[in-house]
């Protein structure tokens, strides 16, 4: 167990007046792995004097030479519950995104407290060695695309392209991606989650590329437009608005005192002097750790304060149906006075 993360996590007990908070394994556990160092399926259960993994007979093993401590053999949710009552819990807490209705329905005989989203709202300030984690996973994305980038060229297919990046992220030190590498070209740009097919890349076309790596549980997420041919001046025109979107929007920030919100009105607002706001259908970004989504989140509802530590991706695009697509993405660490953009590549084409 991590100590200092689950006394932060007690914390958050108290104010929810909690006397038991009950964490369930999710696709990539984060926070099993985030409280208790180990990447191991199970049921973590902190209450006001001890933190237990309660792991099924096929995890023990992994868990005590992962976890070591305080980890306990369990068959099903009945025993996570008769755990709690022997311990004399009455409130329990819970994250009702991250449970399910029959983990939910398991505590009927308690009095359930909605715990929902207060792991991540923990997660999002990072300690230091998560910030170096993350970096690694950067500087090796990085390293992966610039081994590959004199590949790119007219006539080679997406997929191949992609796979050639995924295999170079892994020989690079990459234990896989952190999410199925993008490569879209011309039409197909249009889409952002858009998953790489045998279309040749042809002059002329504007080529979207988002990949990131995963480290010892921890990712970055990168993204890179390149104009393939010739620049005409409308091309220019739209590649410069989507670079000066992403420009203005990191340089604003101001620790401890931007809004989330603030900085994706100042991503759009740049947009829209170029009349290409009305293209841009996603958030300008998002918290990057142990998952590759988190929080914060910036969105223009959310007018949650950047704070130092906090790590985050930049991503102003646009989309225009049955023609393009432009993404920009980098990652930015909040620091006491600044921002650092991680892993800084100039693959910026000169437009």
């Amino acid at each position: 167990m991590i100590d200092r993360r689950i006394a932060k996590l007690r914390e958050k007990m108290d104010e929810f007046k909690c006397d038991a908070v009950v964490i369930f394994s999710t696709l990539n556990n984060a926070d099993i792995r985030y409280f208790t160092g180990g990447n191991v399926e199970g049921v973590l259960v902190v209450d006001r004097e001890e933190a237990n993994l309660l792991v099924s007979s096929l995890y023990y093993q992994t868990a005590l030479d992962e976890v070591k401590d305080n980890v306990v053999l369990s068959k099903d949710l009945d025993d996570v519950v008769d755990f709690l009552k022997k311990r004399g819990i009455k409130r329990v807490g819970l994250d009702f995104i991250r449970s399910s209705h029959k983990q939910i329905k398991a505590f009927e005989d308690f009095e359930i407290v909605d715990f929902t989203n207060q792991t991540l709202i923990l997660r999002m300030i990072k300690e230091r060695d998560e910030i170096n984690q993350i970096k690694r996973a950067a500087f090796i994305a990085r390293n992966a695309f610039i081994k590959v980038y004199p590949y790119l060229k007219p006539g080679i297919t997406e997929k191949e392209f992609a796979d050639e990046l995924t295999y170079q992220m892994r020989k690079h030190g990459a234990e896989k991606e952190a999410f199925e590498t993008i490569v879209a070209s011309g039409p197909n740009a249009v889409y952002p989650h858009h998953v790489p097919t045998d279309k040749r890349i042809e002059d002329g076309e504007f080529v979207v590329i988002d990949f990131g790596a995963s480290i010892d549980g921890y990712n970055s997420d990168m993204t890179f437009t390149f104009l393939m041919g010739e620049k005409t001046d409308e091309k220019k025109k739209l590649f410069n608005a989507v670079f000066y979107a992403q420009l203005y929007s990191t340089e604003m920030i101001a620790p401890g005192r931007t809004k989330a919100s603030e900085v994706y009105n100042r991503a759009k607002k740049e947009l829209a002097k170029f009349d290409l706001d009305k293209y841009f259908i996603h958030g300008l970004g998002h918290g990057v750790g142990l998952e590759v989504h988190e929080f914060p989140y910036l969105v223009p509802t959310n007018d949650i304060v950047l704070q130092p530590n906090m790590v985050f991706t930049i991503e102003p695009g646009i989309y225009i149906p049955g023609q393009l697509g432009i993404r920009l993405e980098h990652m930015v660490l909040v620091k006491d006075m600044d921002t650092e953009v991680i892993a800084f590549t100039p693959f910026m084409e000169a437009m």
